[in-house]
């Protein structure tokens, strides 16, 4: 269908004092039918055509005839469209165009600028002198300690300043005990909620109010935190480690 008939439908119904929703009722149609019958996009078929004709008291003609008026005005409408997009189409270009030219203009920009100067800088190694001083005892050249082994080595506790002691002379702290974890730390409560979750949705359909106990975690940490600062709950926890460490003991020693 074309424009034309579309606008003689459109105006019909004006005429005869229909609104889209009324019309629709009217012909026990949608107002979506009527409203695209209106721009043009889909032809009403016959037996809505003929229950048009009856309704606004036309014949087909009449129904399907349009003005020579009516004509001319949707033509120069749709010749306005299209010189309308063609203007947009080519000013998009035209920015497009100025676009990738100041792109060009900017790479050629950086590519011809010069190169920022390149700073070095040298830093000496603990201990190092220049060639022309003198190396003192337990410092090889280049800043190099001596080996215990070498001659140019100093005895512990004489070493001059800007000289390395021996490695035999370095005290080396012994590794720190590992503390035990808190049990209430090192329980996997997230993976607890996680099988009661899906447990809970698997078994009883509870997907959507099951996810609450998620919300759980971070009060389940905070009472983990507020007891471990409690002096009394740190005082217990120290008296197991120790009974489990005497334990440990003495089942050790029966072993031997």
């Amino acid at each position: 269908m074309n424009v034309e008939i579309a606008q003689r439908l459109a105006e019909l119904r004006r005429e005869r004092g229909f609104s889209q929703e009324g019309l629709a009722e009217q012909l026990g149609l949608s107002r979506q039918a009527v409203s695209k019958w209106e721009r043009a996009e889909p032809a009403p078929d016959m037996g809505n055509l003929i229950a048009l004709a009856d309704l606004y008291e036309v014949t087909l003609d009449e129904l399907l005839r349009v003005s020579p008026e009516v004509a001319d005005d949707v033509r120069f409408e749709s010749q306005e469209r299209a010189e309308s997009v063609e203007t947009e189409a080519a000013a998009a270009a035209e920015a497009a165009l100025a676009a990738a030219a100041r792109a060009e203009a900017a790479a050629a920009t950086a590519a011809e600028a010069p190169e920022a100067p390149k700073v070095v800088v040298e830093v000496s190694a603990p201990g190092h002198r220049p060639p022309s001083a003198g190396y003192g005892p337990g410092v090889l050249p280049h800043g190099s300690p001596a080996s215990p082994q070498s001659p140019g080595a100093c005895p512990p506790g004489s070493c001059p300043p800007g000289s390395i002691p021996p490695a035999s002379s370095v005290p080396i702290a012994p590794p720190p005990t590992p503390q035990p974890k808190d049990p209430l730390q090192s329980f996997p409560y997230p993976l607890l909620c996680a099988v009661i979750f899906l447990l809970a949705g698997f078994c009883f359909g509870w997907w959507h109010p099951a996810w609450v106990i998620f919300l759980t975690i971070p009060f389940y940490y905070w009472v983990v935190n507020t007891l471990e600062a409690d002096p009394s709950y740190q005082a217990w926890l120290a008296e197991r480690q120790d009974v489990a460490a005497k334990s440990d003991s003495s089942s050790e020693g029966g072993a031997r």
